[in-house]
């Protein structure tokens, strides 16, 4: 699988996020903290990040990608994807601002 899975750090929500988009593909995924990568200068946007080659996809956008390889039973996930990027990456912000709520400590977190 080509492409490199950044994450904005190691606290929980993060971790708990890499594991599932790790069960949800198929193949060895690399997710690697944002502070590791080195190749190039990425976009200043607090957002789980899919680099593939010097392409870089954020938000709503990278999960999109990412989901495309995921197992047969995930696939149905991807309708969710048919909705306008604005939405998806409004809610996708949601998610992030409430990250609390979701299991992320303030004082485990990089952002």
């Amino acid at each position: 699988m080509d492409g490199i899975v950044l994450i904005d750090g190691g606290c929980r929500f993060c971790r708990f996020s890499s594991k599932l988009l790790k069960r949800m593909v198929v193949g060895n995924l690399s997710i690697i903290p944002e502070t590791a990568f080195t190749e190039f200068t990425l976009p200043e946007i607090d957002s789980i990040k899919w680099v593939v080659g010097t392409d870089v996809y954020v938000k709503s956008d990278a999960i999109s990608r990412i989901l495309a390889f995921s197992h047969w039973y995930f696939q149905p996930l991807r309708l969710v994807f048919l909705l306008p990027t604005r939405f998806l990456d409004k809610g996708y912000d949601w998610v992030a601002q409430n990250r609390l709520f979701w299991g992320k400590s303030a004082e485990d977190c990089a952002i």
